[in-house]
């Protein structure tokens, strides 16, 4: 899965240059494509797949333990209005 969002990461920069250059290269369905909505594919897939590669690589972090106040319930539930 990883080496498929890595080429997909290489597939979008090269739909990204093409689509500056070629649009109708990138987008030959439509009958008047512009470089705007083939730049705009490009940027999407590659956006999707660094986020999905983030996804899977990184792993979370483990949550810090709880710190308790020295300050009692009352105390921390009033508004310090008077800084």
């Amino acid at each position: 899965m990883l080496i498929f969002l890595k080429s997909l990461v290489g597939l979008s920069i090269l739909i990204f240059v093409v689509g500056l250059i070629k649009p109708k290269w990138v987008l030959f369905w439509m009958k008047e494509p512009d470089r705007l909505m083939a730049t705009s594919l490009g940027l999407l897939l590659f956006m999707i797949s660094w986020t999905s590669i983030a996804k899977l690589t990184l792993k979370p972090k483990a949550p810090e333990p709880v710190q308790r106040s020295e300050r009692s319930v009352d105390k921390q539930n009033t508004l310090q209005l008077g800084r």
